[in-house]
């Protein structure tokens, strides 16, 4: 299968079922398969020792799964992640080198000012004296 919603080869006459959330009428192979129920509140979690968690499985048409987010919205939207991904990870890098040089800059500062030299009588020298 290709991108979601096609099929690359010829199936003929594929078993029709409804859709979970609009009830359209959808071939099976284009149809996105959907989870649902078996979710329960905190409270319900907290009074019950033993709680069936059966859920049923569904389809949904392609607007309603790509409404839903359940599937990605084509190539577009994963060219356009790899890109979001690879700006997020140099952010952080760049990020980490700016908290070093930072670091690096508050030390020369401390340095600086604990260091602090005398007059030497070598910059006394280098003075010129007026007459």
């Amino acid at each position: 299968m290709g991108e979601w919603g096609k099929w690359w080869s010829s199936r003929g006459r594929d078993q029709n079922v409804k859709c979970t959330f609009c009830g359209r009428n959808v071939p099976k192979h284009k149809a996105v398969q959907v989870r649902t129920g078996g979710r329960l509140s905190r409270d319900v979690y907290e009074i019950a020792e033993v709680v069936s968690m059966a859920g049923s499985k569904g389809y949904a048409c392609i607007s309603c799964a790509k409404h839903r987010h359940l599937v990605k919205d084509g190539i577009h939207t994963t060219e356009k992640e790899k890109r979001m991904k690879k700006r997020a990870k140099e952010k952080r890098e760049m990020e980490k080198v700016m908290e070093k040089v930072s670091k690096l800059e508050k030390a020369e500062k401390a340095r600086r000012a604990t260091d602090k030299p005398a007059a030497t009588p070598q910059t006394a020298e280098k003075k010129p004296k007026k007459e």
